[in-house]
């Protein structure tokens, strides 16, 4: 064979090795309305199969205009790769087409953060370049605050700025509860659920735990956090409740998914999801037994106002305002997996009524409902 032939050959194999290391996505839209910047997520074990990986091996995500997209392999606090995620916007019922490669990854900044706050009594503070929130941890019990409830931080813009905002407050640069132009913390939480957590209901009571006894950080961005929250055993009337809560959230999303399991001696617990509400103020509020309730915190006369919400894909049982909360109810069985999403948003950050609030919702309903299809070619 001559040389020239011999380089032909090596080229075309080198060229089928290239086209091998490679995956053809088709993503689908099956709703009629537009999703825009949403996050898609594969198993771990389905780009293997098309991949022979080695440890300096990298990937790259590329859309159908050859432009990479921003990715985060999640690994759910295991120390192996458990999904890819990256987001794609699709009008509704399109379909578009996305490759992974091999190949060098540009740099893509964070759109998601948290952590742990000691310097402010062991808060766990976390949020994406939409909203941000958190909870309170043991060193704020011991001084005699509890809540196990979720605070909601507003924003008005898409940096993250847990760091900034807790290092001006402490130091009295800026408080956080002032608007210095990115926004505030002026929710209410209290001991009560806040937005939307849950606890057990027992002899027409909530029976609330405390704050967490620890936190575990199980994925931390760019593109999605999670981490885990545990908390001391507490009564339910007569029973022992144990409880650990593991939440994440998504860049773009203003609600977060969260995930409760309570163990106790029995065989059925009632659970209620709730909803803070102020005393003595009209109440607006939304509510629909196939999952979603809602309320429009009275309005700040500087601040404006914030929306909340929460959806549970399998629906309530029933609705009720009372006991401080506007409240889903479910039966549940200790030990099982209670899912459902939780979250905000705010006059002055793209929700101008609680009718816009209410839509975002029920579309973020229907997205749950009918997830992206992904097909792989």
């Amino acid at each position: 064979m001559k040389k020239g032939a011999y380089l032909l050959v090596a080229l075309l194999l080198v060229a089928c090795s290239a086209s091998q290391q490679q995956m053809l996505l088709t993503v689908e839209n099956p709703s009629t309305f537009d999703r825009q910047d949403e996050i898609v997520e594969m198993p771990w074990t389905v780009v293997k199969q098309r991949f022979s990986f080695t440890d300096n091996s990298m990937i790259t995500v590329i859309d159908n205009s050859g432009q990479q997209l921003p990715f985060q392999l999640v690994t759910n606090g295991t120390d192996s790769v458990q999904a890819i995620i990256f987001p794609v916007s699709l009008n509704g019922l399109e379909k578009k087409t996305y490759r992974i490669r091999m190949g060098e990854p540009h740099g893509f900044s964070p759109m998601v953060y948290g952590r742990l706050v000691p310097e402010r009594k062991d808060d766990f503070a976390w949020e994406n370049n939409r909203v941000a929130f958190r909870v309170y941890g043991p060193a704020l019990q011991a001084t005699g605050e509890i809540s196990n409830g979720m605070d909601f931080w507003a924003k008005k813009t898409d940096s993250l700025i847990i760091d900034k905002w807790y290092k001006n407050d402490l130091s009295g640069v800026a408080s956080y509860h002032q608007d210095h132009g990115e926004g505030l913390d002026f929710y209410k939480v209290g001991r009560t659920l806040g937005l939307g957590m849950t606890a057990p209901f027992y002899a027409d009571s909530l029976c609330l735990g405390k704050n967490f006894t620890s936190a575990e950080v199980l994925d931390n961005g760019p593109l999605r956090i999670t981490f885990k929250l545990g908390y001391d055993s507490y009564k339910a009337g007569e029973k022992t409740v144990s409880e650990t809560r593991v939440i994440s959230l998504d860049a773009y999303n203003q609600l977060n998914k969260v995930i409760s399991v309570f163990e106790a001696d029995t065989t059925e617990l009632t659970l209620a999801t709730g909803i803070v509400t102020l005393k003595d103020t009209p109440e607006v509020v939304y509510g629909d037994n196939s999952g979603i309730i809602a309320y429009e915190v009275p309005t700040d006369s500087l601040n404006g106002t914030i929306f909340t919400g929460v959806i549970n894909p399998k629906g309530f049982g029933s609705i009720k305002s009372s006991y401080g909360h506007y409240i889903g109810f479910n039966s549940y069985v200790p030990g099982t997996e209670y899912t459902y999403y939780s979250g905000g948003g705010w006059s002055k950050s793209g929700f101008a009524d609680f009718d816009e609030w209410t839509n975002y919702l029920k579309k973020q309903k229907e997205k749950i409902d009918n997830p992206l299809k992904i097909t792989v070619e």
